[in-house]
C-alpha cells in the first residue's frame, strides 16, 4: 500500500509512545467513521437495487435494457475489430515499405501477403460499416425512448455513483487498518520510566514502654527525682512512606513489571529502608518489611 511506504514507516518509528497513542486514537475514530459511511453506501445502494427491481418489472425497461446490452455488444466488437484492423494496416504497409532486395521471389511474396492483408481488412472494414449502422440505430431507440427510461436511467447512473463511492471508503478502511496495525505493532511492550512507589503500614493505637532493654528506666527530672518506666502510646492510623524509582513499565497499563530488574532488587531494598523507618519513628521493636502494603 501507498500509505504504508518506507518514508512513512520512518516518520511512524520515529514517533514517541504517547504520540503513537495519540495517532492509533485518532485514526481508529476515523476508522469508525469509515465504517458507518460505508454501511451508509451499502444501505443506499440496498435500496437502489430493490427500485431496480420493480423497474424491471415495466415493458419500456425490458426493452431499453435489451437494447443497452445490445449497444454494449456491439461497441465492444467495433472496438476489437478495430484494434485488429489497425494491427493488419501497420503490418501491410511494413510489407510493402520494405526496400527490394535481390531475391525477386521474395519480394513477390511479400507483396502478395500485404495484398492478401489488405483483402482481409477491407472486409473487416466492411463488418465495422455495418455495425456502426447497427449501433446508430439502437442508439435512436434508445433517444426516442427516453423519456419512458428516464427512472431506470436515473437509477442505474446512482448505481455506479454509490457502487464507487463504496469502493472508495472500502480501498480507504484497508489503508487506515493497514496504518494502524503497523503502529500497534511497534508499539513497546514495555518501557523504562521513574514512578512513585508508596510503602504503608496500618498501626493500631497501643502503647509502647522505653527503654527497649529490659529492667532498665529512665530518670524523671522533677524535684524528688523519683524513678518510673516512661511509657509513650504510639498512633493509630495508616501511615506510608512515598520512594520513586526508576523501572519498567507495561505502558498500555501503566502497571509495573515486578517480575523484571530493577524493580526485583529494588523492591526488597525500598521495603528495608521503609521498615526501618517506621521502626525508628514509631519505636516498634520488630517489622517485617514485607508486611508493608
Amino acid at each position: 500500500l501507498p500509505a504504508l511506504s518506507l518514508e512513512w514507516k520512518e516518520q511512524i518509528d520515529a514517533l514517541g509512545y504517547a504520540e503513537l497513542l495519540a495517532e492509533i486514537g485518532k485514526e481508529e475514530t476515523g476508522l469508525g467513521e469509515l465504517y458507518e459511511s460505508l454501511f451508509d453506501a451499502d444501505q443506499r445502494l440496498g435500496d437502489i437495487e430493490e427500485a431496480i427491481e420493480r423497474e424491471h418489472e415495466r415493458e419500456e425497461t425490458q426493452r431499453y435494457l435489451e437494447r443497452q446490452k445490445t449497444i454494449q455488444r456491439l461497441r465492444t466488437r467495433i472496438n476489437t475489430r478495430q484494434a485488429r484492423i489497425d494491427e493488419l494496416t501497420e503490418t501491410a504497409l511494413r510489407l510493402e515499405r520494405i526496400p527490394p532486395v535481390i531475391s525477386i521471389v521474395n519480394r513477390y511474396i511479400r507483396l502478395e501477403v500485404a495484398a492478401s492483408l489488405w483483402r482481409t481488412i477491407s472486409a473487416l472494414r466492411g463488418w465495422q460499416t455495418r455495425e456502426h449502422r447497427s449501433l446508430r440505430s439502437y442508439l435512436g431507440w434508445q433517444t426516442r425512448e427516453a423519456p419512458l427510461t428516464t427512472r431506470i436511467r436515473t437509477l442505474l447512473t446512482e448505481r455506479a455513483r454509490w457502487k464507487k463511492e463504496a469502493d472508495r471508503l472500502a480501498n480507504q478502511i484497508k489503508i487506515e487498518e493497514a496504518r494502524i496495525s503497523y503502529k500497534k505493532s511497534i508499539l513497546p511492550e514495555i518501557t523504562l520510566s521513574r514512578v512513585s512507589l508508596a510503602l504503608y503500614l496500618i498501626i493500631d493505637a497501643g502503647s509502647h514502654e522505653y527503654p527497649r532493654e529490659p529492667g532498665t528506666y529512665y530518670t524523671y527530672h522533677r524535684p524528688h527525682y523519683r524513678k518510673a518506666r516512661h511509657t509513650v502510646r504510639y498512633p493509630k492510623g495508616r501511615f506510608q512512606s512515598i520512594l520513586e524509582c526508576d523501572t519498567f513499565i507495561d505502558p498500555s497499563t501503566g502497571e509495573i513489571r515486578r517480575d523484571l530488574e530493577p524493580f526485583k532488587t529494588l523492591d526488597g531494598v525500598m521495603r528495608a529502608e521503609v521498615a526501618d523507618e517506621f521502626m525508628e519513628e514509631f519505636s516498634l521493636k520488630t517489622l517485617n518489611p514485607y508486611d508493608l502494603t
